[in-house]
Order: C-alpha cells, then sequence, then structure tokens
C-alpha cells in the first residue's frame, strides 16, 4: 500500500548530547557555485529541507549567508527551525584562532550563531593554506587538536554555537 511521503521537516532527526535535533537529510554545499548555491538552498527550504550544510573553504557562505535571511525575511522558515552546520578549516586549529574562525563564518552566513560547528579534519595545514596540498600539511598533534577542541567548547560556553 501506498504511503503519502513526509514532509522534509517530519524526516527522520538524530538527537545530539546537547538536546538538539539535526535533520537527517539535509543540503550539502561543497563545490556548489557561486552565482547557483543562494538560489539552491532558497529551493530547498521551500522544498521543506531543514538542515543546511557549510564550510569557510567552500567559498560560498556570504551567498548562502544573503539566500538565508532572504527566506528568513521573507517568512519562508524561522531561523530556529533550520539548522545549519559549518566547519573549521585545518588552518585555524589553536585555541585563539577557532574563535576567529567561527566568527568570519557567522559573518558570511549572516547568523548569531551555528547549530552545529565541526573540526573539519584532524590533521593541522600551515597558516593560510587553504587547499590540501601536502606541502602544507603539519600532520595531526594530540596536543593540538586538544587546544583546539578547547577553543570549541568556548564557542559553546559563548552562545557562539549550540553543539
Amino acid at each position: 500500500e501506498l504511503q503519502r511521503p513526509k514532509k522534509m521537516s517530519e524526516e527522520r532527526t538524530v538527537t545530539l548530547n546537547t538536546g538538539s535535533k539535526l535533520p537527517a537529510i539535509g543540503l550539502g554545499t561543497w563545490e556548489a557555485q557561486l552565482g547557483e548555491v543562494g538560489e539552491a538552498v532558497k529551493t530547498a527550504l521551500k522544498a521543506g529541507y531543514r538542515h543546511i550544510d557549510c564550510a569557510l573553504i567552500y567559498g560560498n557562505e556570504f551567498e548562502i549567508g544573503d539566500a538565508l535571511q532572504q527566506c528568513f525575511s521573507e517568512g519562508v522558515v524561522k531561523r530556529e527551525d533550520v539548522f545549519i552546520t559549518s566547519k573549521l578549516w585545518h588552518t585555524f586549529h589553536s585555541k585563539e584562532e577557532v574563535l576567529s574562525a567561527c566568527q568570519m563564518t557567522l559573518g558570511g552566513l549572516q547568523l548569531e550563531y551555528l547549530d552545529l560547528y565541526l573540526i573539519h579534519g584532524p590533521v593541522t595545514f600551515k597558516p593560510g593554506a587553504m587547499g590540501t596540498d601536502d606541502k602544507d600539511n603539519l600532520g595531526y598533534d594530540p596536543e593540538r587538536i586538544a587546544e583546539t577542541w578547547k577553543g570549541m567548547e568556548e564557542l559553546v560556553e559563548k552562545g557562539l554555537v549550540k553543539a
């Protein structure tokens, strides 16, 4: 027997340790082209998507931010009804750099907070490296990643990140 499909907003979620509910289906914005990603975000939100996945390294957070603000102002969705994830890039793996990197992301996305902020990967790159060239890879250092994690926890304490 065929059943009417659920609305995207009624789809499965994953409950995080904070109690936040992460929608299992989301729109990824990696390799989404400038001039197209904003429309993709608006279309996805209008279609019922409630999770948008971003990262500073993708280079498109400003356009995504414009699309989000347009959808919020037009009443398509409320900010609190959209789960927004972004990621800390490998060049910002120090306690001191985590805050500035998050603020860059928040500025681009034009948001007061992120629902989830992840460490993009466990290895560290040289400052300023925005690619994945091996010559820029400083490798994995447990002490450095522990300091990065402390910076991530401070973002939660400051209310800039929920998880």
